[in-house]
């Protein structure tokens, strides 16, 4: 008798929600980000650099990075020629754990043809985000299926990459895990330089450097996504916000609007529906 052997660990990709090509002049700096779906960056042409959490990358033609959700990081251009990129963002379920990897693409024609095929398939508005299938049939499965595949292909050339960073950016990866491990207070930037022995100076250039943002912009950005976890398991908004250091529980709304787009108390309306 045949038995079945089930397969746990394919890729399903739920939803996509950009597909673009993106040349970067040689001054070019995206300030940093953070969403709820994946972002698999490709590198098509020159060099880029990536700040990915509290981790630094660099990459090269032929190499792409994946960023999960809600992982904040940032895009700087690398010497003095033109950069180009071929981004993807998607939701999925069983998406292969390619976190804090470069990877090797292996052909890179790969990258247009996949670009082609969403361009086939769907109406991208603003050049970059996905609206809608062009058609009524199953023909855009072939972009999502092929993406799938791609990224198992990625897993497949994954190379581990080890040189060594600079000391700047072992400072920046430091200062990261300094803002994590006192998510619960609110410092100043001195108080944050005292913890990272750093003069403030030094500190807001090394992180303005890598991040592309300000360091307590960034502070409060961790916060909030930590802010999410706790009301989405139904802490009460005021208890949030003491734990996050924030005694003013207005003033905590107020940030979290700014930053989430949402409001505390919606998160946890939609908690309790």
């Amino acid at each position: 008798m045949h038995r079945i052997l089930k397969i746990t660990e394919n890729p399903k990709i739920t939803g996509v929600s950009t597909a673009f090509l993106q040349d970067l002049g040689p001054d070019f700096k995206f300030r940093g980000e953070a969403h709820d779906f994946y972002e698999l960056v490709c590198v098509t042409e020159g060099a880029i650099s990536v700040a990915a959490d509290d981790k630094y990358f660099t990459l090269k033609k032929g190499q792409a990075i994946l960023h999960p959700p809600m992982q904040f990081h940032n895009i700087t251009s690398m010497g003095d020629k033109k950069s180009s990129i071929a981004v993807f963002s998607f939701s999925g379920e069983n998406i292969p754990n390619l976190q804090d990897k470069v990877l090797e693409i292996g052909d890179i024609s790969k990258t247009k043809s996949l670009l082609e095929l969403a361009k086939k398939h769907f109406v991208i508005r603003y050049r970059f985000s996905i609206k809608e299938p062009k058609s009524t049939g199953i023909s855009h499965l072939l972009y999502v299926k092929r993406l799938e595949l791609f990224l198992l292909e990625l897993v497949n050339n994954n190379q581990e990459k080890n040189e060594a960073l600079p000391q700047s950016a072992e400072n920046y990866s430091f200062i990261i895990k300094t803002l994590n491990d006192n998510i619960d207070k609110r410092l100043s930037i001195a108080e944050i330089a005292s913890l990272c022995n750093m003069s403030a100076i030094n500190l807001q250039k090394t992180f303005s450097k890598y991040a592309g943002i300000g360091i307590i912009e960034y502070f409060n950005q961790l916060k909030m996504q930590k802010a999410i976890e706790l009301l989405e398991r139904g802490m009460s908004v005021k208890q949030t916000a003491l734990l996050l250091g924030f005694h003013d529980q207005n003033y905590f709304s107020t940030v979290f609007k700014r930053i989430t787009g949402n409001t505390p108390s919606n998160i946890l309306a939609k908690k309790s529906f």
